[in-house]
């Protein structure tokens, strides 16, 4: 069963996030920052990362560059309000499986999960 980090300050997106995730029947775990969730990546084998990109301390971009620098191929779906085309394209070049743009509809964190996970339906 794929495990899933969600990695976001707002306690309520985490939530909801983890509440979808649960309920499709994959696992979840939560970081509320990017340094919680480098502490987690090192213990954990995750198979999906849901990352926002606003975050205080260490930035979304920040913590992709530190994640593909260690060599960690983990899929990675950016969850921001604040994508326009030229972070798509730029994020595209690190290396991320999917956009998400808050505020999101259910199926489309389904959908871009499971293309992520390559899954195709439910599991």
């Amino acid at each position: 069963m794929p495990l899933v980090l969600i990695v976001d300050d707002d306690f309520a997106i985490r939530d909801v996030l983890r509440e979808i995730v649960t309920l499709y029947g994959y696992k979840a775990t939560t970081a509320d920052s990017a340094k919680e969730a480098m502490t987690i990546l090192t213990k954990e084998k995750i198979d999906l990362i849901f990352l926002d990109m606003q975050m205080p301390d260490i930035t979304g971009d920040q913590f992709l560059d530190f994640i593909r620098k260690k060599g960690f191929q983990t899929p990675v779906v950016v969850v921001s309000a604040h994508v326009d085309k030229e972070v798509a394209r730029r994020l595209g070049a690190v290396g991320i499986n999917g956009i998400i743009t808050k505020p999101f509809l259910v199926e489309r964190v389904i959908d871009v999960m499971n293309r992520a996970l390559g899954i195709e339906g439910k599991p």
